[in-house]
């Protein structure tokens, strides 16, 4: 089992319903956009944009601490910037292998609640990160695409 680093990048996306500054995911320094079944479609992370709120609940499900959003124990992971997972969303399933191990595996692209078994469509991952780098990545997006001065509420 290969140990990959999770990093996050930010990422400028223009178009509807306006300007949106996101958190990209980066797989051992590559950013899961630029594969092509995930770059053609106009879709953004669920990570560093949006209301707090929203963002805090994000980065809980990512981390395995609430429930998935979607059907089948499936996270979403890059979402419609509406925000409607039944406009289209890259998901994944999300699983603690250890105390110290957690994995990305089955990349699908779902819309309209029908699950599209995507293991041929997108064929990325299965993806091991250890523990703590992984919660660190993740909780790091916390108000990335937003100036401070947005939100009362501190970083945690």
């Amino acid at each position: 089992m290969k140990i990959s680093k999770l990093s996050i990048s930010k990422v400028n996306r223009e178009g509807y319903p306006g300007k949106i500054v996101y958190a990209n995911f980066n797989v051992d320094g590559i950013p899961l956009t630029e594969f092509d079944a995930i770059e053609s479609l106009e879709l953004v992370s669920c990570l560093g944009w949006g209301p707090i709120s929203f963002q805090k609940k994000q980065i809980k499900r990512l981390l395995l601490d609430s429930k998935s959003d979607l059907e089948n124990n499936r996270n979403s992971l890059y979402i419609c910037p509406c925000t409607d997972l039944g406009c289209g969303a890259v998901s994944l399933k999300i699983r603690r292998i250890n105390n110290e191990i957690i994995a990305w595996s089955n990349f699908c692209h779902e819309t309209n609640d029908e699950f599209v078994d995507s293991r041929d469509k997108i064929k990325i991952g299965t993806y091991y990160f250890e523990w703590k780098q992984y919660k660190e990545a993740i909780q790091s997006t916390l108000l990335l695409g937003e100036p401070d001065y947005w939100h009362g509420e501190k970083r945690q």
